[in-house]
């Protein structure tokens, strides 16, 4: 009983509500704390265990190796080898030029010569004689003309020297053969015998002469 004479509670008396209520927060209470020291335990342990969080250990480390290493070597079977390709065009021929030396020329014997003339030519028309020592091979004069053919004694080559109507004309290399000879100059040429002499530019015949004297050695 209180003063003024009414009823309270005993001193230390706590009603059973209350204390049932303090258990319960401190189950609450309890079942955080584990739960925090659980979650804490799996946070070190992700932490400090080998590799660490991102799993990066030996184990780890492997398995990348594994997996960027080059694959093994192909087992693909080798390419078939290169054909060469047979060409059809034929190749160019190739031009082989034969040169023969000209047979060397006959170096005339002397005498019987034509009258007015020596072993060199004429005597009187130094346009159709010989140069000065040279033998002459053939000596001859036309109805229009009188010629030389000489010999070079010093490379044994031919050489035509002739006359018409004043003008003389000399030749380098004519061709001889035997009592004929070919004089070509430019794109004249004169064909020589004992029957005459016939000369043709450009293939057609200018003029054709009869022969009066010849003599070859």
């Amino acid at each position: 009983m209180t003063n003024g004479g009414q009823w309270g509670p005993a001193p230390g008396y706590q009603p059973q509500a209350q204390r049932g209520g303090s258990a319960v927060v401190l189950a609450v209470v309890a079942v955080l704390t584990i739960l925090a020291i659980a979650l804490l335990g799996v946070i070190v342990y992700l932490v400090l265990r080998p590799g660490g969080p991102s799993g990066d250990g030996p184990d780890g480390v492997a398995a990348q190796a594994s997996s960027s290493s080059p694959s093994s070597p192909s087992t693909e079977p080798p390419p078939p080898p290169a054909t060469e390709t047979a060409y059809t065009t034929v190749p160019p021929r190739e031009t082989v030029t034969v040169t023969r030396e000209a047979p060397a020329p006959r170096i005339p014997r002397g005498g019987g010569q034509p009258a007015g003339a020596d072993s060199s030519g004429w005597l009187a028309d130094r346009a159709a004689r010989c140069n000065a020592g040279d033998p002459a091979a053939m000596i001859g004069r036309t109805t229009q003309a009188s010629f030389s053919i000489c010999v070079n004694p010093a490379n044994g080559r031919y050489y035509y020297r002739g006359s018409s109507g004043g003008a003389g004309v000399e030749i380098d290399d004519p061709t001889v053969t035997g009592s004929r000879a070919v004089v070509t100059n430019n794109d004249v040429l004169y064909s020589i015998d004992s029957s005459g002499m016939s000369i043709y530019q450009g293939g057609d015949l200018i003029s054709s002469q009869p022969m009066l004297v010849f003599w070859n050695g």
